[in-house]
């Protein structure tokens, strides 16, 4: 085990702790590692001397009179370099021209549909609501008026408003998606990380 792996465990081992005194201990031991460094000694015999982080943690917890709860599972964490963040302009073009063909192709013409449905049915859900109106229009101008079309005026409206769930879902999922999109394209050019 090295130095950081010890760190990692022992940090985790101590969550129960208040976060500054934890912090504290940490800061203590990695001392205790700058020094046996100095004397010469590896990573590995200043983790053998100082014992293994279930240990000490045990030992802390106890002298506080803290209930350590069970580890099913040694966990280590091991920081890995974010390789999307340092992009240079040339990938980022690359990327850019690569985007911009699988946009053309297929995710400009799928919006496009999406949003045309999408008003498309917005524009049905706001005539069938109002074509009781447009009867009623109809009646002033002394056009002709029959019992059915009473009925079909009301069926209208029923059916917009049935309509109008779906035209709202649809409109929530085309606007979230194509934000989405937007945001990927921004992470897939700039590499995520402190860039997008």
């Amino acid at each position: 085990m090295n130095k950081q792996d010890f760190l990692n465990e022992l940090n985790q081992r101590l969550e129960l702790l208040d976060p500054r005194e934890r912090r504290e201990l940490l800061s203590d031991y990695q001392e205790h590692f700058r020094n046996g460094l100095a004397e010469g000694k590896s990573e590995e015999q200043i983790v053998f001397d100082l014992g293994t982080p279930e240990e000490i943690a045990t030992d802390i917890l106890s002298e506080r009179d803290i209930k350590e709860e069970p580890v099913e599972n040694d966990y280590y964490y091991v920081p890995r370099k974010n390789y999307n963040s340092d992009r240079s302009k040339g990938k980022q073009i690359l990327i850019g021209v690569g985007l911009f063909f699988l946009d053309v192709c297929l995710i400009i013409p799928i919006l496009i549909s999406l949003w045309a449905l999408s008003i498309s049915l917005w524009v049905t859900v706001g005539a069938c609501l109002v074509s009781p109106v447009l009867l009623g229009v109809g009646l002033i101008f002394g056009m002709g008026y029959e019992m059915y079309q009473l009925f079909v005026s009301i069926g209208l409206v029923g059916f917009g408003l049935m309509l109008l769930l779906v035209a709202s879902l649809l409109f929530q999922f085309v606007k979230k998606a194509t934000i989405r999109i937007i945001q990927w394209h921004k992470y897939a050019v700039k590499g995520g990380g402190e860039n997008a």
